[in-house]
């Protein structure tokens, strides 16, 4: 008798067992990944970005290969920058453009992760390590999707991640002047008038090579710049630096 007890305990315990493990498959199979998907599109449209952002997140742990997770990349990842949070977003344009390449938001996605990368990027000021990845991961996509309808806005954030390095290079020539060493700011206004011509600090940077010049006596190479610089420009204020440090120099030359 007491080992039918024991028997029919062990099949109850089986049965349990199993019962239990039935159960959280089918409470897995419950959760509904597109009706999910659906209502986190309808809040990120609605501007709830950090609700869309949490389900978003939800949807991809519980249900884990769903033929819709490109899409559950793509919205995630446009949270995470309506939330100005462009690393996560770049991580996420990232696993989209890498895990789905055919995927209709992939050529979209390779785009943005230029554009966090460049969003994401250091200020001028600080090292510009971050400032030349965004620019090489712009230029990529601009070289292999030059007939995109983002390329041309790649090219503005090619232009912008320029316009920062400039300004790093033109603020250290300006840092060295301020120190008397005249020759490593001009290696420096050349860095800028030679890499970045359509910077609007190229100018200024003739300009300021001039300047050393006249300081280092080297008035003949100055007065060269500054009259490439009066041919060139449409400034009035750049013209008349220019004109007023021409006649400086010509009376060193006397």
């Amino acid at each position: 008798m007491k080992k039918k007890n024991l028997l029919i305990f062990v099949v109850i315990l089986c049965v349990l067992s199993s019962c239990a493990s039935s159960s959280k498959v089918k409470g897995s199979r419950l959760y509904d990944c597109s009706g999910r998907l659906t209502e986190a599109i309808e809040k990120y449209q609605k501007k709830r970005y950090s609700l869309a952002q949490e389900q978003f997140s939800e949807i991809l742990s519980k249900c884990p290969g769903h033929s819709s997770n490109d899409t559950t990349f793509y919205f995630l990842g446009k949270c995470w920058l309506a939330l100005k949070k462009p690393d996560d977003a770049k991580l996420e344009f990232d696993r989209l453009s890498q895990t789905f390449p055919n995927s209709p938001f992939s050529e979209e996605a390779r785009y943005l992760v230029g554009l966090t990368s460049f969003l994401a990027s250091s200020p001028w000021y600080l090292d510009q390590t971050s400032t030349l990845e965004a620019r090489n991961r712009l230029r990529e996509y601009i070289e292999l999707n030059q007939g995109s309808p983002f390329a041309d806005s790649a090219r503005i954030y090619v232009g912008k991640c320029n316009d920062k390095l400039a300004e790093k290079e033109y603020q250290t020539a300006r840092f060295y002047e301020k120190t008397n060493h005249y020759e490593s700011a001009i290696v420096y206004h050349k860095n800028v008038i030679n890499e970045y011509p359509e910077s609007p600090f190229v100018q200024q940077s003739k300009l300021a090579v001039a300047e050393d010049l006249i300081e280092l006596s080297r008035n003949t190479e100055a007065i060269a710049v500054l009259d490439q610089l009066l041919g060139e420009s449409k400034d009035d204020a750049i013209v008349r630096k220019a004109g007023a440090l021409k006649q400086k120099a010509a009376k060193k030359q006397l």
